[in-house]
């Protein structure tokens, strides 16, 4: 138990120091780890959820659907922007101070422990990891919903070994030095969470990698449920968030519920390997049995729904969430449209301030997003918009800032860097957007080496009507967050 020994700052500032003592650890380090810990969690109804993209949205939709329908549910996801604790969320709230201190005094115990025995100390995620599932089992909650870090096939979430269900998002390449150098090789790290079995909802839009997380999950008998941009239609961004519809043709009718089914009896049966195509009015459904879902259909016309915000890759979260909790057979259509009311994910396209954004589009497939929904937001807006922008050195920027140049006109840009040693100086980002336009800029790029003091300037800058958007890594945005309650504490 937590006797105030340890404050927050100094747990926090130990965490920080994990990487420059330790190495990446093996997943049977990983669970070594939990062993120690006596194994927590391993009897609770996990939902693991890899991507490149947007799998913290997804994660956070089918965690507010969950409590929605009365569900208890934890969530672990990766980074935080602000407060360390934002990463382990329980039944609607983050772990409160003491809770946190407590986990963090027992993995470090454990940690010295584990050295004491000649093995590796944990490193900063695997400890982190280790330090949510402690939190998860005092909660005693039913669901977790429980986010990669890197990868998949070897991150330290991995480490479990029967959830109830798995999602992969869409895949782009990222880490490409750590997860391979190009789309199959990536989607294969990804699909290493997938276990025999355990039912399967993905995103489809990549041919490359689908075919690889088709394959694999035919290999270990995962009834397969993909999701792809043919469900989707009529995406239209409103005042009050993201209206689209949706519609699936997955029966809920024949199909046992998977979490009925936990933990003993899980069917293991081959997925599907004549998957389909059928028309349902204007929208493609891909069938994974013979008989429709009536409930989907509302006589032939798909289920509008609504998200919070102003991304439009949000619908495409949001489907894969959907599809999750109708695989699963926990949450009606009310239940899931007041979970996905209730998501609001800091970062992602959120208005902060009025007509100021702040998106945290990390890698070049985030930026394409970002770009298409800048497009949209300003399109009647009486003069270009405001970007400002900034990322960390192992991400491909030179890609980024050419989508950036190309896929929007702005009216200025500024430039900064993200404080620690990943920052890239603000003046090489300066000069790459010099370097990455076919033609000559028609806006300034001005550098900034403070974060805070480009936010200002930019507001300053900003005409009424005009908008402003923040973008590039999330470190950036957390910064930026910080920044922005600075300026709500003044104001």
């Amino acid at each position: 138990m937590n006797n105030n020994s340890i404050t927050m700052q100094e747990a926090v500032d130990f965490l920080y120091d994990l990487p420059k003592f330790t190495k990446k650890n093996s997943l049977d380090h990983t669970r070594k780890l939990l062993a120690f810990l006596g194994d927590p969690c391993f009897d609770r109804k996990i939902i693991h959820v890899a991507g490149s993209n947007g799998k913290g949205s997804v994660c956070c939709f089918l965690y507010h659907m969950l409590l929605c329908s009365g569900k208890s549910a934890t969530m672990f996801t990766s980074p935080h922007l602000v407060d360390i604790r934002e990463r382990f969320q329980v039944n609607g709230k983050m772990v409160e101070v003491s809770g946190f201190l407590e986990a963090f005094e027992l993995v470090k115990a454990v940690s010295e422990e584990m050295v004491k025995n000649n093995l590796n100390h944990p490193t900063f995620f695997e400890f982190i990891f280790a330090m949510g599932m402690v939190i998860f089992e005092k909660a005693q909650a039913e669901y977790i919903v429980l986010e990669t870090g890197l990868g998949g096939r070897l991150d330290a979430t991995n480490s479990f070994p029967r959830p109830v269900l798995t999602v992969i998002t869409s895949i782009s390449l990222e880490h490409t030095e750590i997860l391979g150098d190009t789309l199959a090789q990536i989607a294969a790290e990804k699909a290493g969470i997938l276990k025999p079995g355990v039912p399967l909802v993905f995103w489809e839009g990549e041919p490359e990698a689908a075919e690889v997380i088709r394959s694999r999950a035919a290999e270990l008998g995962c009834p397969q449920y993909a999701i792809s941009n043919k469900n989707i239609k009529n995406c239209e961004i409103k005042e009050e968030g993201i209206d689209f519809s949706f519609s699936t043709a997955y029966d809920r009718t024949e199909k046992k519920a998977v979490s009925d089914q936990w933990p003993g009896s899980m069917r293991t049966g081959q997925a599907r390997n004549d998957v389909r195509c059928q028309p349902l009015g204007d929208v493609q459904v891909h069938l994974q049995s013979d008989a429709w879902d009536d409930r989907m259909r509302h006589d032939g016309k798909s289920h509008r729904w609504t998200v919070p915000g102003h991304a439009c890759y949000q619908a495409e979260n949001a489907a894969l969430a959907i599809e999750a909790m109708h695989v699963l057979d926990l949450a009606d259509d009310d239940g899931i449209q007041q979970g996905l009311t209730a998501s609001v994910w800091p970062g992602r396209m959120q208005e902060v301030l009025p007509e100021i954004y702040f998106d945290g589009a990390h890698n070049p497939s985030g930026i394409e997003a970002f770009v298409q929904s800048v497009r949209l937001l300003a399109a009647d807006d009486p003069c270009p918009p405001l970007l400002l922008f900034s990322m960390v050195k192992e991400k491909d920027l030179r890609t980024a800032v050419r989508l950036l140049t190309s896929g929007c006109r702005w009216e200025s840009v500024a430039v900064t860097t993200v404080k620690g040693e990943r920052g890239v100086p603000a003046e090489s980002l300066r000069q790459l957007f010099s370097e990455s336009s076919s033609r000559p800029l028609t806006y300034t790029v001005d550098s900034f080496d403070d974060c805070g003091e480009a936010f200002r300037v930019m507001q300053s800058r900003k005409k009424p009507g005009q908008k402003l958007f923040c973008t590039g890594s999330l470190y950036f945005i957390g910064e930026l967050m910080k920044e922005r309650s600075r300026y709500d504490r003044f104001r």
